[in-house]
């Protein structure tokens, strides 16, 4: 099989990288200000003044990773379904981000607390669980690719080696 190289240049991967960090970091925030912080106000317990500009940080965020999301999709996506490489990480990744934004959406649009407060939940759940899918996305990238290289350079010693013995 021959080596092609499938990676994200540096500078997108960096601000994709960046804008997850800056959503998963928000999120995190977002979830303990809503959940378990109040502060107390003229009438009683009110939710605390950072939560809602949190919320407009994740939400920013969550569009940077929506516009890599479609880059990705179409370049990054579709070289290494082609190649049939980390289809199952791949696959997955896939799936949560796009649970992601099917539940940021169903978040802001839902009228029942009940159902709202289960997609919240689901929500925070998926999202803390994303660095880890994507590091070992990540993790498993580079040692295949820097397998595929060593194959490739055994291969290409073995030609001359080859080559050397018939002359």
């Amino acid at each position: 099989m021959a080596y092609i190289d499938v990676r994200i240049p540096t500078s997108y991967r960096r601000l994709l990288y960046l804008a997850l960090a800056v959503s998963w970091v928000t999120g995190i925030a977002f979830f303990i200000l809503s959940r378990f912080i109040t502060v107390e106000g003229d009438f009683g317990p009110e939710k605390h003044p950072l939560q809602f500009p949190t919320l407009m940080v994740h939400g920013a965020a969550a569009f940077i990773v929506m516009m890599g999301y479609g880059a990705v999709m179409m370049n990054h996506v579709s070289a290494t379904w082609r190649l049939q490489r980390l289809r199952g990480f791949g696959i997955t990744l896939l799936v949560v981000l796009l649970f992601q934004v099917i539940s940021a959406y169903l978040l802001y649009y839902l009228s029942s607390d009940e159902i709202r407060g289960v997609f919240a939940n689901l929500h925070a759940l998926v999202g803390l669980s994303f660095p880890l899918i994507l590091t070992i996305h990540i993790v498993t990238g580079r040692r295949q690719r820097a397998q595929m290289q060593a194959q490739l350079e055994a291969r290409k010693a073995a030609r001359k080696q080859q080559q050397a013995a018939a002359a």
